[in-house]
This record gives structure tokens, C-alpha cells and sequence, in this order.
């Protein structure tokens, strides 16, 4: 199941940039979805289980012909625009669905076309129910970086992580993490938590540094204007402010939880590493296991089928992909907001907050997020103990 990306920075912890893009700036960063199956059924899945059905019709795994054809035009659209580095972000459904052969030799395709540049950045979103030392072997082989979904302690995670018998998953994805935290090869890997006011983040922060997780995130969960939160106003700030604080007073270096840090980075002047916040423009380029051509994937939550194209890597090209109407609408998103946004104080860290987390009310994207006053608070808190710590070191100095 992917839960990125979602982007989001449909984003591995840790990963390649997405970077700041303006109206026109190439596209460097493509989400491929090698396998459309996935051997669980997250409840919260914006793939299976939050409305949108494209999934029905999609293969349980990526064809070869398919699979070169995508790499093929994400290669050629790269040398077309000069592009020292493309981020190829595999996804599901589940990933290692596709078997071990078939990854290995998707995996030498891409170096083999990236062997002329540009270079090509690895990752990988599994929810590590199949991972194993053969599978490391693998990922640490083409330098690919692991992403692993987990909801927290066991009781929790499996409330919501279930296989198609509605049995838990967390004992396979604990054993993963184990096997990862224990590699001695130092792969680069990390973990995504999609945040729930009623399960505190600050008890599974605890659980996963326990665990040995020593790159984390807790990604705001996908909700907008017309499918919004179960929480009170106030439940997410809550979660996020407590987490933050949690996370800040353990003063562990080692430890990073990335919104977090990249909020940080934000308030000090620097351009955002994620899709999910900040003013920029939406770029990434998602093939589907059919090869369909298509835009943001967690745009399929606002509408059934928003975000099919009807084109496909076998004939179309990236170009005709950021031509249609919705591609370009996440690449002007920042146009697209409201009054109310451009006067927010925190305007250039939120960026009005996740685009479709914006979508509904008969204006579609032109809307603040849905999460928009809890976004709002915890930018502000953080930007306030940020200061205190400054201000408190300065005292010391």
C-alpha cells in the first residue's frame, strides 16, 4: 500500500528531493507503480479504499514491455531537458509483489539507460511485509533507498493494517525494520506513519526509536473539503505540536522526523524537499503498473478517476502528460489560492498545504487545506520554540 506520497514526496524516508519548481520547469521526479496489487488492505488507502476505482482494471504486476517503455521516456524526457538526476520512486500497490527477479532486472535497465546520465536516484515504499535478506540484498546492490509503512505499536498498527483476512500486519513489518536496523551495510531506509489524533504520535515516536528507526515521518492524512476529518478541530495541531515537542526535547541528533525537519529548514530560509508543504509547484510524474501517464497519485482522493489522462507510455510522451489541464494545475497550484492564504504569516512554510488536501466545495483546488488551522497552529509552534532554543543558546553563549 502506498501511503506517500505519499508524495507525496509520495516520498521514501529518505529520498530524493522533489526540489521547487516553477510553471515550465522540468519534471524530476517519477512514481512508478511496478506492481497494482497489494497483499494488504490498509483502511485509509487513497488507492483502494477511498473512493477512486481505477485500481480494477490495472495489472497485479508491471509488464517488462511496459516497464522499459516508461524508462525509456522518463529517460528521453530527462536528456531532452538536461537534467543532472531523475528520482525514480517505485510504489504499489506493494512493490515486491513483483518478485525478486523481476526486480533485479528492472533495476538493471535503469542503470544500464542511466549509465550515459543523468543520474538516477533510487527508492522503494514497501510495507515490508515480504522484505528479507535477499531483498536487501538487492535494494543495497542498486543503491536503493526503503521506505517502510508502520502506524505504530502492534495493537494500533493493526487496526488499520490488515491483510485481505483482516489479520495485522505488524509482526512481519517489525521483523523488516529489525532485519534493516541490524544491516551492518548501513542502507539508507526510514519509516512513514500517517498521524491519527486518537493514537498518540508521541508514544509511537517512542516505539519506533525503540525499534532502532532513525528516520522517520508522520504524514497529515488524506482528507479535503469534501470527504473531512473525524477529529475535532484541534486533534491533528495536537498530535503534531506533542510530537514535535517529544522529538525536541529527546535532543537526539540522530533521530530526524523529516516534516519537521524541513519545516525547520523552511523557517530558516530554505526551499522545500517535499511536495506536501511550501509554495511550489507540483511535478511529480506517475506511471501506473498499465503504464498510464498520469499526475499527482493522491489526487485520485478528491474525485473517481481524476486523475486518468488517457494516455500511456507506450504512446504518449512526458511533455503531453504536463500539457493537460490537471498537470498544470499542480504546476500553477500556488495560483490557485485563496485570499485568506496570501495574507497567512505562515504562507511560505504552509503554502496553503497539500493540494489535495485543498480540493471541494464547489471551487476545487482553490482553497485553503482542509487541514488549514492545524497547519497553521503547529508552523506556529514550532516556529516559536525554534526561537526560544536560538535565544536560549545565545543566553548560554
Amino acid at each position: 500500500m502506498t501511503s506517500v506520497d505519499s508524495t507525496r514526496g509520495e516520498e521514501v524516508v529518505p529520498g530524493p528531493s522533489t526540489g521547487t519548481t516553477e510553471p515550465g520547469t522540468p519534471s524530476s521526479t517519477f512514481i512508478i507503480k511496478i506492481a497494482g496489487a497489494c497483499n494488504l488492505n490498509c483502511t485509509y488507502c487513497y488507492v483502494y479504499n477511498l473512493g477512486d476505482t481505477t485500481y480494477e482494471s490495472r495489472p497485479k504486476v508491471m509488464s517488462k514491455a511496459v516497464a522499459g517503455a516508461a524508462l525509456d521516456r522518463i529517460f528521453e524526457y530527462a536528456r531532452s531537458n538536461d537534467l543532472p538526476y531523475v528520482g525514480l520512486a517505485l510504489h504499489g500497490g506493494e512493490p515486491t509483489l513483483v518478485g525478486k527477479r523481476w526486480m533485479a532486472w528492472f533495476l538493471d535497465e535503469v542503470a544500464r539507460r542511466a549509465s550515459g546520465g543523468p543520474l538516477a536516484t533510487l527508492s522503494v515504499q514497501t510495507n515490508g511485509t515480504e522484505l528479507d535478506g535477499d531483498w536487501l540484498d538487492i535494494f543495497a546492490e542498486h543503491k536503493v533507498s526503503i521506505g517502510i509503512s508502520i502506524d505504530g505499536p502492534e495493537a494500533w498498527h493493526d487496526q488499520f493494517r490488515v491483510n485481505h483476512a483482516g489479520r495485522g500486519s505488524y509482526r512481519k513489518v517489525r521483523q523488516a525494520i529489525e532485519l534493516l536496523a541490524a544491516d551492518p551495510r548501513g542502507l539508507p531506509w526510514g519509516t512513514l506513519t500517517v498521524a491519527n489524533p486518537d493514537y498518540p504520535g508521541t508514544r509511537i515516536f517512542s516505539h519506533l526509536a525503540e525499534l532502532g528507526v532513525r528516520n522517520m515521518d508522520f504524514l497529515w492524512p488524506d482528507h479535503h473539503h469534501d470527504m473531512r476529518p473525524p477529529w475535532p478541530a484541534g486533534a491533528l495541531s495536537r498530535y503534531y505540536i506533542e510530537l514535535f515537542d517529544a522529538w525536541l526535547d529527546a535532543m537526539n541528533p540522530d533521530i530526524k522526523i523529516r516534516w519537521f525537519a524541513t519545516v525547520i529548514e523552511m523557517l530558516l530560509g530554505s526551499t522545500p524537499r517535499i511536495d506536501a508543504i511550501g509554495l511550489q509547484s507540483i511535478a511529480e510524474v506517475v506511471v501506473e503498473a498499465d503504464g498510464s501517464l498520469e499526475p499527482l497519485d493522491v489526487l485520485r482522493v478528491c474525485s473517481n478517476g481524476m486523475t486518468q489522462m488517457g494516455l500511456n507510455v507506450t504512446r504518449n510522451s512526458i511533455d503531453e502528460l504536463r500539457s493537460t489541464r490537471l498537470f498544470s494545475q499542480g504546476l500553477r497550484s500556488a495560483e490557485l489560492l485563496p485570499a485568506d492564504c496570501l495574507e497567512c504569516p505562515v504562507l511560505n512554510v504552509c503554502g496553503g498545504g497539500y493540494l489535495p488536501h485543498r480540493w471541494g466545495n464547489g471551487r476545487g483546488f482553490r482553497n485553503p487545506s482542509v487541514h488549514s488551522g492545524e497547519l497553521r497552529r503547529t508552523i506556529e509552534h514550532i516556529r516559536d520554540r525554534v526561537a526560544a532554543e536560538f535565544a536560549a543558546a545565545s543566553a548560554r553563549d
